[in-house]
């Protein structure tokens, strides 16, 4: 196998590999996934409604083909593989800490250097929605996420797949419950809103269930009233960070912000086992990576696509009389099994290809791998130039967002390229760094993120 310190397609083990050497396998890993979280986000970004759709029924036309795409390869898998390489991170970053041969040589440090690191990524999340003006971040996520991790900086792959397993049903256990409350409470609203419409007397639940179900109904078709005015939000300084805030606030301070750490906890003890076997590393035999890819994709394209099918037939609409409560809560429920199938099926086949010598030297994707944190920070400041200070949020449809997030891939290429012929990493790296270690650092491997 060629020396990983060339431009190779195959790399050592990381516990082999000396402290400064790159492993090539996670930095082009690393620039996929920072690519996909953008066709994601970008939605987020640039529009208002909760969905990218305004044409009903479903129909084969470039929005309805564009949503179908992404929910089936993009959404929760791009960030599920970026999640993944998160705990990859830790270890590479941990490995004085365990001791090269069973704990010899182990020191304390890189443990405070951890924690500083996951509280510097936290500080990152709030300039992400206080300055970049992007509440969808994830990095306050991973900073306490990282804490977490801690934990479980010793475990064996088996021990880390176990736990994870468990958060996973976890996770679907809870989503079909609040499913099931959602349909039970859209079909009281919509049975309440029958009795109400021929003059019988409705309770104090069921005018709460109607509202429920209204609210439900326009966040899958804002009315043209209610799309200027988040557009009018959205475009005034002040309405702006109202609403980043409070988004922010909603998705991390809540219940809410603690489920989704545990969704991220378990993609991480995933990302620890599959470093540790040299999966991640790309050292692994191709036959796993073709199991990783068949399995993955056979698996994530079943269960993701029946609920696209679901989701398609329906319109959006968890109410519609068109599908039973049942098909919703199971749908819903396998949302966490399948999106980590889908992201398995993408670190196979990533693998396979980069192995394969079909990315060339994937030097572009390697330079954006070294340079994630600061890509993502750039990716939000872009997002709120174009959309914000220059107004064209609410302007675009899906398929034209994906247009302009290629327009920020080329730039962030662009830039990471240039940047790095002439530092050893990104400046929001730097920053991360410097602040990890208290002060400068020597040059050495560095862990976007």
């Amino acid at each position: 196998m060629s020396d990983p310190r060339q431009p190779a397609f195959a790399v050592r083990p990381a516990a082999a590999a000396p402290p400064a050497e790159r492993i090539h396998t996670l930095d082009v890993l690393r620039g996929i996934a920072i690519c996909g979280i953008l066709l994601m986000n970008i939605h987020g970004m640039g529009d208002v409604a909760d969905y990218p759709l305004t044409r009903f029924p479903a129909a084969w036309n470039g929005e309805w083909i564009a949503w179908g795409i992404q929910t089936v390869f993009v959404q929760g898998a791009m960030r599920g593989l970026f999640t993944i390489l998160f705990g990859a991170s830790m270890l590479i970053m941990l490995r004085r800490a365990e001791g090269d041969a069973g704990g010899a040589g182990a020191s304390p440090r890189p443990l405070d250097i951890w924690v500083r690191r996951s509280i510097a990524l936290m500080g990152f999340g709030v300039a992400q929605w206080l300055l970049f003006l992007w509440p969808g971040e994830i990095l306050w996520n991973y900073g306490i996420s990282g804490l977490f991790l801690l934990a479980f900086r010793s475990a064996r792959p088996r021990t880390l797949l176990i736990v994870a397993a468990l958060l996973t049903m976890a996770l679907a256990a809870n989503t079909a419950f609040w499913t099931h409350q959602q349909v039970v409470q859209l079909e009281q609203g919509q049975a309440a809103a029958a009795r109400a419409q021929r003059g019988l007397p409705v309770t104090a639940d069921d005018r709460s269930a109607i509202a429920a179900e209204r609210a439900h109904r326009a966040s899958i078709r804002p009315s043209t009233e209610q799309r200027a005015e988040r557009i009018a939000q959205r475009t005034h300084p002040l309405g702006l960070l109202h609403w980043s805030a409070g988004y922010w606030m909603r998705e991390n301070l809540t219940i809410t912000g603690w489920v989704d750490v545990a969704e991220s906890v378990s993609f991480m003890l995933i990302g620890m086992a599959l470093f540790r076997t040299g999966i991640l590393t790309g050292t692994a035999p191709a036959a796993t990576y073709r199991r990783m890819l068949v399995g993955g994709y056979a698996g994530g394209l079943l269960l993701r696509g029946a609920h696209v099918a679901l989701l398609a037939r329906t319109g959006l609409d968890m109410g519609s009389p068109l599908a039973p409560g049942w098909a919703w809560i199971a749908a819903e429920a396998v949302f966490e099994p399948a999106r980590l199938l889908m992201t398995i099926g993408h670190i196979g086949l990533a693998v396979l290809l980069f192995r394969a010598g079909l990315f060339g030297q994937a030097v572009t994707l390697r330079a954006m791998g070294r340079m994630t944190l600061t890509v993502y920070c750039l990716q939000s400041i872009l997002g709120a130039a174009i959309f914000y200070a220059a107004g064209y949020v609410g302007q675009f449809s899906l398929p034209q967002l994906w247009l302009i997030a290629a327009g920020i891939w080329l730039v962030s290429a662009i830039l990471c390229r240039v940047w790095l012929a002439r530092r050893e990493m990104g400046p929001a790296e730097t920053l991360l760094r410097r602040i990890a270690y208290g002060g400068p650092k020597a040059k050495g491997h560095a862990a976007p993120l």
